[in-house]
């Protein structure tokens, strides 16, 4: 099974990638993602690796080992009035037949993340598998701190929650801090990083 968060921001590019770096590892971790990723909207849709070592691992099994893991990334043009306008209902059989027009309003969300989405010309949507105990992390992660850098909005369509970008990296953090706690040391899936 796999889950989704997206988020809408103005514009990607290359440069954004040492600013995630550097605030990914304020997270007791030193990360790298791969060397070849470049927010290049065609050639870097698909899996996205990173190498990542805990600084202070919660579980013994992840002391001094470089780990590999990550998650899906796909890119894409987002504009909110034709999203909206995809969003309207079809008319009704009798509606055509008795020549009614009444045009319903769409809402996409609430009138205040409504407002920040309308500056949003990109989305990119960040895909893990339930299964792989570190997916999550850096999904959830990397999400939240492109979010806040790129002054954008987040997305959990499983439950329709929006976010700001107001303590979001802190409040992502918590959430898979949290989750990783309750696992023990049988139940982590960790991948050994081998090389790129």
């Amino acid at each position: 099974m796999s889950l989704d968060l997206t988020v809408y921001c103005q514009e990607i590019s290359e440069t954004l990638i040492p600013k995630i770096v550097k605030r990914l590892n304020d997270f007791d971790m030193a990360v790298e993602i791969h060397p070849g990723f470049k927010f290049d909207e065609q050639a870097d849709t698909g899996f996205l690796p990173f190498k990542f070592r805990f600084k202070n691992p919660k579980h013994v099994d992840l002391k001094d080992k470089d780990l590999l893991s990550g998650f899906e990334i796909y890119f894409s043009n987002f504009d909110l009035a034709a999203a909206k306008e995809e969003m309207k209902p079809k008319p009704g059989f009798f509606n055509i037949i008795l020549g009614k027009k009444k045009e319903e309003e769409v809402f996409f969300s609430s009138p205040e993340i409504e407002n920040k989405l309308k500056l949003c010309k990109k989305s990119v949507s960040f895909v893990w598998h339930v299964g792989d105990t570190f997916e999550f992390r850096f999904a959830s992660l990397t999400s939240a701190i492109l979010t806040e850098i790129t002054d954008g909005v987040r997305h959990y369509a499983a439950d329709d929650i929006w976010y700001d970008n107001h303590n979001i990296v802190e409040n992502a953090f918590k959430e898979f801090d949290e989750y990783e706690r309750s696992l023990t040391d049988q139940e982590i899936v960790i991948h050994e990083f081998e090389g790129w």
